[in-house]
């Protein structure tokens, strides 16, 4: 099977050489840049998902976004600006995923994989379930036909929930996927209070995600 190819454009040296070793280690080709100029003179057609630091030393790298946008490629935002308006405003303007620094390689792993799966089968933007409809390339979800308005983090583990159905979910899956700062929320009650408030945004859908005593959630 042919590597998928990934392009990094990131200014710190540290940052985007470890990137590029860890994705290399797990079977992905990765082409580096460190400033929006460079992007502009590199050959993007055949890059199949951009990993972007949004700081760099000319520039936003949201002014890209519609450029790579015009390829139907997947863009995710790697960058310290962790305030909730820039995350909603970098999935607004086309980020299919925002992650925050400092974060752990295994995740944006996970992450870039998960988003490559969405754009490799067309299908899989919608996941049903009874009268929900979940939108994964618009980040939204309709209850019988009425937009349900979810904050980010209870998107990304409703999403979580969907595409495994049926399946047990660990806190600590949960909290990873979830979470960039794992550290931060290991001994709060945050997940808890997270899947409490999407429960009830989910009204009678809110029963289907199960807590499984001792070992995690399941949606069914």
């Amino acid at each position: 099977m042919e590597k998928s190819k990934i392009l990094v454009l990131e200014d710190n040296k540290i940052i985007r050489e470890g990137i590029k070793t860890y994705l290399e280690g797990n079977d992905y080709k990765v082409e580096e840049v460190t400033t929006i100029q460079e992007f502009y003179n590199q050959f993007i057609d055949d890059i199949e998902l951009f990993v972007l630091d949004v700081n760099l030393p000319d520039g936003n790298a949201f002014s890209i976004v519609p450029k790579i946008k015009e390829l139907k490629k997947p863009i995710i935002f790697l960058t310290v600006r962790d305030e909730e308006v820039d995350i909603i405003n970098g999935l607004k303007i086309g980020g299919d995923d925002y992650i925050t620094k400092p974060f752990k390689l295994g995740i944006l792993k996970a992450r870039i994989e998960t988003v490559l799966r969405r754009y490799q089968n067309e299908d899989d933007r919608f996941i049903y379930y009874g009268k929900m409809v979940l939108d994964t390339e618009g980040t939204a979800l309709h209850i019988d036909g009425n937009e349900v308005e979810l904050r980010p983090k209870e998107y990304l583990l409703l999403e979580t929930f969907m595409r495994n159905m049926g399946r047990t979910l660990t806190r600590d899956f949960l909290m990873e996927i979830t979470w960039d700062h794992y550290e931060e929320f290991v001994h709060d009650n945050t997940l808890s209070v997270t899947i409490r408030r999407l429960r009830e945004k989910l009204d009678i859908y809110g029963s289907n995600i199960k807590t499984i005593r001792g070992l995690g959630y399941k949606f069914e």
